[in-house]
């Protein structure tokens, strides 16, 4: 099977200022990101630059994330409305 290379863009290699949340308890530690097998670890709690790629990474995640957070809302809403019509 042949094996084809992505290479990767200007774009994608443009570096981005971002600054990811930190606190001392759940939010604490350096976070991982990885991209077509291309790893970095990024700093919480400092401006730090990083390729777009990387960025758009945690950016997606993080939608991903809210989006997981509102349907479990929407599904416990629905679970005590049914149990409530129940008794």
């Amino acid at each position: 099977m042949a094996e084809t290379k992505k290479t990767e863009t200007k774009a994608e290699k443009d570096l981005v200022e971002i600054e990811l949340f930190r606190d001392n308890k759940d939010y604490k530690d350096d976070v991982f990101a990885c991209v077509n097998g291309k790893a970095v670890q990024i700093q919480r709690g400092k401006k730090v630059k990083v390729e777009k790629k990387y960025a758009e990474v945690l950016a997606n995640s993080e939608k991903q994330d809210k989006m997981t957070a509102d349907l479990m809302d929407k599904k416990a809403d629905d679970f005590a409305e049914e149990t409530k019509k129940l008794g």
